[in-house]
Order: C-alpha cells, then structure tokens, then sequence
C-alpha cells in the first residue's frame, strides 16, 4: 500500500504555536504595563498629597517582553520642600509575572539637602533598593549603597538597611555598615569595622534598639535602649552601654566630643573605678549628651 501523502503543515505546527503564545504574551504584557503605569500614577499622586514628590528630566517606559522598567534620568525627590535629594539616574524594574516585587537602581553621585543645613554630596557606587509588598500589602525594605563617601562626614566600604512590617504598625530594622571612617571637619577621624544595629520603630515615632553594637579591633561596645525625637528635632532617651576596653574608648570617643584634656582625664579617672569591662548608661535629654553621671557634650537638632 503507498504511503500516505506528506503533509508539511505539520513542521510548521510548533513554530505557529510559539507565535501564538508570543503574540498572546505580548497582548497580556501591554494590557498589564498600562496597568502598572496608573497603579504607579496613582501610588505617586498619594505621596504627592502627603509631601512626597518625584521629579525627573525626562520619563520613560520600557522592559518587553518580561519586565516593566520606569527610567528617570536626573532624579529628584523632595519631601515638604525641606529635604531634597538628587542623583544622576535612577531605574525601577519590576519582573511582569512578580509585580509585587519592585528593584530600583541609583547612580550618584547624590546631592542632600535638609532645611538647615548645606547641600551635601555623597559618592556612592550604584546603589540598590528593593521592596517587596507582603499578601497584606505591607512593604518589606532593602537597599545597599557600596562605596559611599562624603565630605565632612566620612565613608563607608558598604552600607546596608532592611526593614519589615511588625505588629501594632511598627516597623523592624537592621542596618549594617563595614569598613567605616568617621571625619567631621576639624576634628581626627575614627575608624570601625563594623556597626550594626537591630531595632523597631513604633507607631509612636520611637526607637527601640534591641542591639547595638561597634567594633574597632580588639574593641567593642555594645547597649540596647529606646530612642525619641524631641519638638526641637534633638535625640532623646537612654542606651545602656557597655565596652570591653573602656581606655580605648574615650581615647576614640573623646576628641569627637569636644572635650578638653582635663575633662577627658576626670572622666577616665572616675570611669577607670568601673573597671576596664564598664557598663554606663549614655542619656540624651534636653539637648545635653550624659556619660552615665556626667556631662560631655550638647546635642544639635538633627535637621
């Protein structure tokens, strides 16, 4: 019997499929990118109305066929027309099949500008941001920013943050810093390892340090503690402070707080009585920094 006749449509058949798919991906893709330009248009009008606005030089869309990308060259974001920051670009990407995840690239350098203060610019290799919205649509944090230094100020081989929603709307928090340089103008620098910190921020706007802790060496100091912000913007509370090398602390402390050689010999003399593992609380309160009994130094408004 012959053979039954060929029939080629069949080696198109796999080939029509994937342009059907493509096709009907790429309709679903344009449907949900308007989708997430008016979710994006929205969610940015609301933070507008509370003082939160974005501005760029020029706006774009793009990131066919999996990805949604905002682009917003010569970013600026300015709260209540007190703080403002620029950067050089920034480029928020979100994967279309996980929207609920969204990445944001920024490359300095950045400019900072608070009401009372000058504009301050911060180098910083790209740095990165993420946030994740949870099945109730409360916002995970992160952000990592390499490489970041500032005149004035000082530096940082990495600087990390991550926050989580916790109960009663508070907020968890986690920063992490390495291979830091502190370097106010006039004064020597000090350096640290490492610096960490884990806490939660209350609805009521105070901190709740569950840990603390710096390290320079063969140094260490540690505390936990609760922290506010008072009307006149200056810190307010107490940490419970203790070091392994109470000697190597105020010779590294010391210079950065104003205090002269006789204030720093009394003040190592009377702690000296602790001995070289000291545990002292470290009180802000009306805008007077305490060592345990003893006056250092005042504290300035933060902004």
């Amino acid at each position: 019997m012959p053979n039954a006749a060929p029939r080629p449509w069949r080696m198109f058949l796999p080939l029509a499929i994937v342009l059907a798919l493509a096709l009907l991906w790429s309709v679903c893709w344009f449907i949900a990118s308007g989708i997430a330009k008016q979710r994006f248009a929205a969610t940015r009008a609301n933070l507008a109305a509370q003082g939160l606005t974005l501005a760029c030089g020029e706006e774009s869309w793009g990131g066919y066929p999996f990805h949604f990308e905002f682009t917003c060259p010569s970013p600026k974001l300015s709260w209540n027309g007190s703080f403002e920051l620029h950067a050089a670009h920034l480029l928020m990407v979100t994967l279309a099949y996980a929207p609920w995840q969204i990445a944001a690239l920024v490359d300095g350098p950045t400019m900072l500008r608070g009401p009372v203060t000058a504009t301050t610019e911060i180098k910083h290799q790209r740095a990165l941001a993420a946030v994740t919205f949870g099945r109730d649509g409360q916002p995970s944090f992160s952000a990592e920013l390499p490489a970041a230094s500032a005149a004035g100020v000082g530096q940082a081989g990495k600087l990390m943050l991550f926050t989580r929603p916790s109960v009663a709307g508070a907020t968890e928090i986690a920063f992490d810093a390495s291979q830091v340089t502190f370097q106010p103008t006039g004064k020597p620098p000090v350096t640290l390892d490492t610096a960490t910190l884990r806490g939660t921020l209350n609805a009521d706007r105070s901190l709740r340090i569950d840990k603390i802790e710096l390290q320079q060496g063969q140094l260490r100091c540690w505390g936990s503690g609760t922290l506010t912000l008072e009307p006149e913007h200056r810190v307010s509370g107490r940490i419970d402070a203790e070091t392994n090398d109470i000697r190597a602390l105020l010779a590294a402390a010391g210079p950065q707080l104003g205090l002269s050689d006789s204030q720093l010999a009394n003040l190592r003399m009377m702690l000296g009585l602790l001995g070289n593992d000291a545990r002292v609380p470290i009180i802000a309160r009306d805008g007077v920094l305490y060592l345990g009994p003893f006056e250092v130094t005042e504290l300035k408004p933060l902004y």
